[in-house]
């Protein structure tokens, strides 16, 4: 006695216009578009309203954190800033480094070893490091804590 051929199974394609219709790939479309549709609230804001606020991890202070006289807790050029951009910046921004990749793409002459011109780009400085926080683009980072020291230092008058 000789076993009979197993039946073949033939899925079909149902066409629903002039697309092919796949049950299953609609079933897992159909439940897709229903979770990304459930995310928020009513008032459409971001799931994390704050991420705008956090950028690179850090709050952003686009504002300013201190003014000119105010007491920041003794920090001066010798007691933070100078170890603040030896210890974080003077990888890439730095006096000794020639070459754009020497400098990992920092451009020529923003040398952060030279307080003279950490002085004259304190606008630039306090943008990237207080506010996008997108600096320094690789490797270690500096705390959010330090970030925002940084930026009251500059808003402090830079002492």
């Amino acid at each position: 006695m000789t076993t009979p051929a197993p039946k073949r199974i033939e899925v079909r394609d149902f066409r629903c216009g002039l697309l092919p219709f796949r049950p299953m790939r609609f079933a897992v479309l159909l439940c897709l578009v229903a979770a990304v549709s459930s995310c928020g609230d009513d008032d459409s804001t971001p799931l994390d309203a704050s991420a705008d606020a956090r950028p690179f991890g850090c709050p952003s202070h686009p504002a300013p954190l201190a003014n000119p006289g105010d007491d920041l807790g003794g920090d001066t050029w010798e007691t933070f800033a100078s170890g603040f951009f030896e210890t974080w910046c003077t990888r890439c921004h730095s006096s000794t480094l020639v070459g754009a990749v020497a400098r990992g793409g920092a451009p020529d002459g923003l040398n952060w070893d030279d307080e003279a011109t950490v002085r004259e780009n304190l606008d630039l400085i306090r943008e990237v490091v207080g506010v996008t926080n997108e600096m320094p683009p690789r490797g270690d980072k500096p705390s959010c804590d330090d970030r925002e020291r940084l930026a009251r230092w500059i808003d402090g008058g830079a002492p």
